[in-house]
């Protein structure tokens, strides 16, 4: 498997991935690791990943290890 397809499809316009959300280059790179360069692992756990195949934009305040359910995201918005 490459390299490429290991990352998310959603990095063009994740914030996270375009490294908006956080101040720390380190802590983009850990984030991105874990989440949006782990292939379909990742990505089942990203919470804003998930919130896009439910068809919901995301904040860009919701994190990847966002610990409230979808549904309660949601719920929130």
């Amino acid at each position: 498997m490459s390299e490429k397809s290991n990352i998310c499809p959603k990095t063009e316009k994740c914030p996270l991935f375009q490294r908006e959300m956080l101040v720390s280059k380190k802590a983009q790179d850990i984030y991105m690791r874990i989440f949006c360069k782990a292939g379909e692992k990742g990505r089942n756990r990203c919470r804003r990943f998930q919130l896009v195949k439910k068809g919901f934009n995301p904040a860009s305040d919701i994190m990847p290890n966002d610990d409230r359910t979808v549904d309660d995201i949601i719920k929130d918005m």
